[in-house]
């Protein structure tokens, strides 16, 4: 009961922001400044409590984006740690690397690298290695859609490096964002096959809606959702976080 209570106060000092699926969406973390040179941010959170047990929350996220012309460079490190006593409730993190050279009006052909581990869901390490085009369907000041279909290789080990695999998957993805007067909605969703497999594919929805109610109060909601066939053993398929709220604007 009492590492409930810490865990409990620990998710609401980070307001579930340290809660990853396997699934990392990048569409969500692009910059959308258009102009040449860097850009960036940098987050770090770092909390101790200690009475009965000592609660461990630790966080850094580092977000930064180069642009020239048509190339485009984009680098995201970010790492996650929540720690009740001897347990972790949260203990994630990933580096992506990712470059993009746009084509012409509606195409870009991008390419990536990224790590990432999951140690909650058993994922020790997994390596991702991809490339393939994206194209734009439509982009305006009130509503925004992209599509597009990438080819990666992966390695992963899991469940204490009991599993390891080696796999070639597509990655197709569709990403929508609606900005009306009242209403600021985005949503991605990822659908990546085994090519060797078809029976063996993760599904992963990351949508997010903030919705005006008055002038200064405004409602929020988020659904991070993964459906993944070929968890390890005491992993459920379907994994997801639904986010309520209610924010204030000053």
């Amino acid at each position: 009961m009492r590492l409930k209570k810490h865990f409990c106060g620990a998710i609401l000092v980070v307001g579930f922001g340290f809660c990853k699926a396997q699934v990392i969406n990048i569409e969500g973390k692009r910059f959308l400044k258009d102009t040449n040179g860097f850009v960036g941010k940098a987050d770090f959170n770092f909390n101790i409590n200690q009475n009965t047990q000592k609660v461990l929350l630790l966080g850094a996220n580092v977000h930064l984006q180069y642009k020239h012309n048509r190339h485009r460079l984009l680098a995201i490190s970010d790492l996650s740690l929540i720690k009740a006593g001897d347990k972790d409730f949260v203990n994630s993190g990933y580096q992506h690397l990712r470059y993009s050279y746009k084509l012409n009006k509606y195409w870009a052909w991008e390419s990536f690298i990224q790590t990432q581990y999951n140690k909650v869901l058993l994922l020790d390490r997994r390596y991702l290695a991809g490339m393939g085009p994206r194209f734009k369907v439509i982009k305006q000041p009130k509503v925004a859609c992209f599509v597009a279909c990438l080819y990666m290789y992966e390695y992963l080990s899991q469940n204490n490096d009991s599993i390891h695999r080696f796999n070639n998957r597509l990655s197709a993805y569709s990403t929508f964002h609606l900005d009306l007067n009242k209403v600021d909605f985005n949503t991605t969703v990822f659908y990546q096959p085994n090519m060797a497999n078809l029976g063996d594919y993760r599904i992963a929805v990351d949508s997010a809606l903030e919705l005006d109610i008055i002038k200064q109060l405004y409602y929020k909601a988020g659904l991070n959702l993964l459906y993944d066939t070929r968890q390890p053993l005491r992993v459920p398929a379907l994994t997801y976080l639904v986010r309520n709220g209610i924010g204030l604007k000053f």
